[in-house]
């Protein structure tokens, strides 16, 4: 099941072909996605205003509890 932060962003009229183009995939590949993978996380968050952190909140709540620990 895709994110619900990823299924949000792909219903404004042409993001996915946005994304496809700043990361250099196809539209398909790019749909096919179930979460932003994290070496094209920076540029879907530039693309779309949303932090990356929103985006991907497992990537940075594991980061935070280990610091915390």
């Amino acid at each position: 099941m895709k994110d619900e932060v990823l299924i949000e962003m792909m219903r404004y009229r042409g993001m996915n072909a946005r994304i496809a183009r700043a990361c250099g995939l196809s539209t398909a590949a790019v749909s096919q996605w179930k979460r932003i993978p994290r070496k094209h996380l920076e540029k879907v968050s530039d693309l779309s205003g949303v932090p990356p952190e929103t985006l991907r909140p497992d990537l940075f709540n594991s980061v935070a509890q280990r610091n915390a620990a």
